[in-house]
């Protein structure tokens, strides 16, 4: 991604993987084919690679345990529900602008009797803590909190609200989707007393189809995919060895490089933010102006289509998104245009902020990472500017006013 070509700037869907993620995940393939649990001399050296993969990536969190799984949304789906499946019916609580992942687990919870409520949000798309505190109850069984949110970029007030939950709710089960926020800032489960933790591999240089669960030494949660009692009985199924070393080389990269990442990112987020601003004076910045990730840009471009200003620009080699890659219809039915304007106008995360249908659709998020260059965002800025000003001149709200910018 350097030089002239295609610029990509959709890191919060998925990243590429590191080169030496991709080796030693091949090297993997070939020299620890063996299944890791049998009991001859092919089975052992899988099953070490397979600890010592799960022993490094708790030890990043500073958990009690890691159970692996397919990737963030299964791992939500384990830490939510199976929390949930583990203590009497109740309420589940989450915020109304939450991932999918964490949304969609109300129909498994009802299995189980149990009612998920999901709160109303700040305008910057987070739970306020008295919102949390008026839910709270002692019949509530987990409460699920997104730190990092996906598409808006804001960082919820975790600290208060898990205190909050402590003393009003001690029993709760309380669980972080860290699927956005891991590797990109620093996290200890035990400093922020939070029973499990969700993180997926593709969202920092890693694998797909690979993710973990870390949870606490009294984390309570009941397995919901028996099979063969693999993964301590939490996750059935023969262990994915490559996708657990692709994982713990990914997470020590990212972690070795945090701090530089995260300046890195944020600088390339608030050049583009600037340059659009210029452009386009009333343009808004999505998300907390402060308590926010900092590899995610979230912009409202009042009377520019998202969705117009996303194919404009994929036409000339600049990438983003106008929401969460697993959002809505796109995600069940392809990304094809009539799919992913019906996203935009339908969002849930946008409704959860205050923004109507027509709102909705001037939003776009870009996200970048470690590969983003000065050089390449520099570029994809001027042709986000462009486009949004030709689209403006084309606006029948505002074909007065921009036609008389040169």
């Amino acid at each position: 991604m350097t030089g002239s070509g295609p610029i990509y700037l959709d890191s919060a869907a998925t990243t590429r993987p590191l080169p030496q993620v991709v080796e030693r995940m091949a090297s993997a393939q070939l020299e620890l084919f063996g299944n890791p649990s049998s009991s001859h001399s092919f089975g052992p050296p899988a099953r070490k690679a397979l600890e010592d993969a799960r022993e490094f990536l708790r030890g990043t969190l500073g958990a009690a345990s890691v159970v692996f799984t397919s990737g963030g949304s299964e791992a939500d789906y384990l830490g939510i529900v199976g929390s949930a499946a583990a203590r009497p019916s109740g309420r589940v609580l989450m915020a109304a602008s939450d991932h999918p992942a964490l949304l969609r687990t109300d129909t498994l919870l009802a299995r189980w009797r149990h009612h998920v409520m999901a709160l109303p949000v700040t305008p910057h798309g987070d739970l306020a803590p008295e919102t949390l505190f008026d839910a709270l109850g002692a019949d509530v069984r987990t409460v699920a909190l997104m730190y990092g949110h996906n598409e808006l970029g804001t960082l919820c007030r975790l600290t208060e609200l898990v205190e909050l939950v402590r003393r009003t709710a001690p029993d709760a089960h309380i669980h972080v989707d860290l699927v956005q926020t891991y590797g990109k800032l620093p996290f200890e489960m035990d400093d922020l007393d939070v029973d499990s933790v969700a993180v997926s591999g593709h969202k920092f240089h890693g694998p797909r189809g690979a993710g973990f669960l870390a949870l606490s030494s009294t984390a309570r949660v009941a397995p919901l995919q028996l099979a063969g009692g693999q993964e301590g009985g939490m996750r059935g199924g023969t262990e994915n060895v490559a996708g657990a070393i692709g994982l713990m080389v990914a997470a020590e990269h990212a972690l070795t490089h945090q701090v530089t990442t995260a300046r890195h990112t944020e600088a390339l987020a608030d050049l583009v933010h600037e340059r659009v601003l210029a452009a386009v004076p009333d343009a808004q910045r999505l998300g907390h102006p402060e308590r926010r990730l900092p590899h995610i840009l979230s912009m409202r471009l009042p009377g520019v289509v998202g969705q117009t200003l996303l194919e404009r620009c994929n036409a000339r080699g600049v990438a983003f998104s106008i929401g969460s890659a697993c959002h809505g219809a796109a995600a069940e039915h392809g990304s094809d245009t009539k799919h992913d304007a019906k996203k935009a106008a339908e969002n849930h995360v946008l409704a959860a902020i205050g923004l109507d249908r027509r709102a909705g659709r001037e939003v776009i998020r870009l996200s970048f990472c470690r590969d983003n260059t000065l050089e390449q965002v520099e570029r994809a800025a001027e042709i986000v500017v462009e486009e949004a000003l030709r689209l403006l001149q084309m606006s029948p709200r505002r074909t007065e006013e921009w036609s008389r910018r040169p």
